[in-house]
């Protein structure tokens, strides 16, 4: 394939490869990239407000090598990030990515993130660059390793790759926004701490110096308060002063400190009443809140007509959480007459919107006809979409799938495949399914053959008299 030289032909800033055992380092860094805020200075032809645009590889490859979705979403990418350590270094599949990246001309856009091991090491068990990487004919490649610079500079460093810009402006960049963090932060504290004193005294205070915070300051500052692991008095006092000037952000974090006992008692009459002021505001996430109140009479008395029109105001806002639960309300009658079509109507406009619970019952529909007609393979792809996101309840339903050739040829040894998957993201049923699996060979051979495989594959001379020594004569 020809190399694209237009970043504007990129539809992504950059693909992460990574070993399933790196899996969280993979989700942090997509995560980091992708709310990145780039400084205006640095965006060049970006479109203002556009963020970095990246793939997080998230099939493994099943073992059927580089699926041609996946080489087209590499063709499509400028950088190939690879998250290192001994796991992706023995990975056969992060080997074959970096190698066809490679194919396409762009060894120079390969960025190595080390969090494990190291590199071109003497000890095979330290290792952490993938086969291809250690065989480029002289060309170094430089990336970012979190044991030498600490990960959030590692970061930093694959930010200023991608962005084309120095790493030590973008460093400096950086310290500056941290410093205005601070200054924030030291404002909100004290908005907080003119709590203290006689309920009048601290109520003006408060909204006085609210009236004083610009929108970011006060974005910023419940922000702050919903990412702690304890929520202190202190915090909800902020947040239901911030909620009493009309701010819907707050009004969410209050509702879920009224409902859950966090930093103040648990009270159902205030998480009904702060669900319904925002949700007067028109925002959705309280719409869907009230409507669970309504649901399950949490703080007022049950009203499922409520709850049904309350969802579907939100639905029809573009709320994915208010699509599901009105199409769960068309199915079972609730609030509404049953209307199977109208379920399977919201269910499938939930899934495209990448809710989980709703592409889970949207395969269900096409599994027994619910509102449309029985379509065993759409069933199949519907819940492959959602085993490809990690959902462990579709890994687990993939590979009964798979198992009893419903919608797919029936193959064991992606049943297996997906079952021990589910069993790794801590599903029952799927741990249950590959223990049985294992006991009954279904799908796999002896476990010892699977490893002796992968390490002949990757060059081991032991690993292929192994194989010959214990293949059958």
């Amino acid at each position: 394939m020809e190399q694209m030289n237009d970043k504007s032909e990129y539809t992504f800033d950059a693909f992460i490869s990574y070993s399933h055992r790196n899996q969280n380092w993979g989700k942090w860094l997509q995560r980091k990239l992708e709310t990145f805020p780039i400084p205006n200075d640095m965006r060049g032809d970006r479109p203002r407000g556009q963020k970095l645009r990246i793939f997080r590889d998230q099939t493994d490859l099943a073992g059927t090598g580089l699926q041609d979705s996946l080489r087209q979403n590499l063709d499509v990418s400028e950088y190939l990030i690879v998250i290192c350590s001994p796991a992706s270094a023995a990975s056969p599949w992060v080997n074959e990515e970096v190698q066809y990246f490679i194919s396409l001309g762009r060894i120079d856009k390969i960025i190595p993130f080390i969090v494990d091991g190291e590199p071109e090491s003497d000890d095979p068990a330290l290792e952490c660059f993938p086969k291809a990487l250690r065989s480029t004919e002289g060309y170094t490649i430089l990336g970012a390793n979190i044991h030498e610079i600490g990960k959030n500079k590692a970061f930093l460093k694959v930010v200023s790759i991608l962005l084309h810009v120095r790493f030590g402006r973008l460093v400096d960049r950086e310290k500056q926004r941290k410093i205005r963090t601070a200054l924030i932060t030291g404002l909100t504290a004290a908005v907080i701490a003119a709590i203290i004193g006689t309920l009048l005294w601290q109520n003006n205070l408060i909204s006085k110096k609210n009236d004083e915070l610009n929108y970011d300051i006060y974005g910023a500052a419940i922000v702050s308060i919903s990412q702690k692991d304890v929520i202190e008095p202190a915090d909800v006092a902020f947040l239901k002063s911030s909620a009493e000037q009309g701010n819907t952000m707050a009004m969410v974090f209050l509702i879920d400190c009224y409902k859950h006992g966090w930093g103040i008692e648990k009270d159902d009459s205030q998480t009904f009443y702060w669900s319904q002021k925002g949700a007067e505001l028109g925002d959705t996430v309280c719409m869907m809140s009230l409507a669970n109140c309504y649901d399950d009479g949490i703080g007022t008395e049950q009203d499922r007509k409520k709850s049904f029109d309350l969802s579907l105001k939100a639905a029809n806002a573009g709320n994915a959480t208010g699509m599901f639960h009105t199409a769960i309300c068309y199915e079972k009658g609730m609030g509404v007459e049953k209307d199977p079509v109208e379920a399977y109507k919201w269910y499938k406009k939930s899934a495209l919107k990448g809710y989980d619970l709703g592409i889970y019952n949207l395969a269900l529909c096409y599994r027994f006809g619910i509102g449309t007609k029985q379509n065993n393979n759409r069933a199949f792809i519907w819940m492959r979409k959602l085993a490809l996101t990690g959902n462990a309840l579709g890994m687990y339903n993939l590979g009964l799938m798979y198992q009893t050739g419903y919608g797919v040829h029936a193959d064991p040894e992606t049943a297996y495949f997906w079952y021990r998957k589910a069993a790794d993201a801590g599903d029952a049923d799927g741990a249950y399914m590959t223990g049985w699996c294992l006991e009954n060979k279904y799908g796999v051979t002896d476990p010892a053959l699977e490893w002796y495989k992968k390490a002949a594959a990757l060059g081991n001379t032991q690993a292929e008299e192994a194989l010959t020594r214990l293949s059958p004569s």
